[in-house]
């Protein structure tokens, strides 16, 4: 089976299964609303607007702010799931020791049948914040950070993806038997500033964002919110980095 064939038949089983479960579609449409909405809500229950803005230095619209945010936790998670989350699932139906004789290298198997999810899930969810963003900020200024926060998805997915292979070769190595991404997802997510932004942690756990793909693609989405007008060197360090990482 070629790579072509794989993605294609990854792109067809996305499509047909969020065509046929509708209730997976809407859940798909509402979710991230509904994060942004939590996020944003328990902000405003210990401090206001304008309290953000002192804590963080930057005078920022937070939705927007954590729009980006929202959106890359998201991908983020559904990443995991997809790439190092499949090897559980392979697993558990007994089916992993085929996959694993297949032509394809296992790793590279992974990554390239999740490709087309992933593109598809980020660009569905990037339109769908688009009114919004475009409503706060503006048409030019609103289109240019949504280019921003799509250039950081697509650039983000290789050392991501790379990530999650080598993590789904580590759940094989220990054979793990639970579900440890449900609980490893979220610490992943804090310490790559997720929910507020990373240089805000402890010394030590700033350490550890470092070395997580995940905190530069967080950092260059968030540069579409703090600055109207990005700086190309900051976007071409943070896009540097990535590729390093990839």
């Amino acid at each position: 089976m070629s790579f072509k064939t794989l993605v294609k038949a990854s792109f067809a089983q996305t499509i047909y299964f969020l065509k046929n479960v509708k209730a997976m579609l809407i859940t798909f449409l509402l979710w991230p609303y509904l994060m942004l909405g939590l996020i944003l809500g328990a902000g405003l229950m210990f401090g206001s607007t304008a309290s953000f803005k002192q804590n963080i230095g930057l005078n920022v619209d937070p939705i927007v702010f954590f729009i980006a945010s929202s959106v890359v936790a998201l991908i983020s998670i559904s990443l995991m799931w997809g790439v190092a989350g499949s090897v559980l699932e392979l697993r558990w139906i007994g089916a992993l020791p085929y996959v694993i004789l297949a032509p394809h290298r296992f790793s590279i198997t992974l990554v390239v049948s999740y490709i087309p999810n992933y593109l598809l899930i980020a660009s569905l969810q990037i339109l769908e914040f688009a009114p919004l963003i475009i409503l706060i900020e503006g048409l030019e200024i609103g289109l240019l950070k949504i280019a921003i926060l799509f250039l950081a998805l697509i650039v983000g997915m290789l050392p991501l993806m790379g990530f999650a292979a080598l993590f789904a070769s580590f759940l094989i190595s220990i054979k793990e038997e639970s579900n440890i991404l449900a609980w490893l997802n979220p610490i992943i997510l804090l310490f790559s500033g997720a929910f507020y932004p990373a240089y805000l942690l402890p010394r030590w756990a700033q350490f550890i964002s470092w070395l997580l793909p995940s905190t530069y693609t967080i950092e260059l989405a968030r540069l579409s919110a703090l600055i109207g007008a990005p700086k190309l060197s900051t976007i071409t360090f943070m896009i540097g980095v990535l590729l390093g990482m990839a």
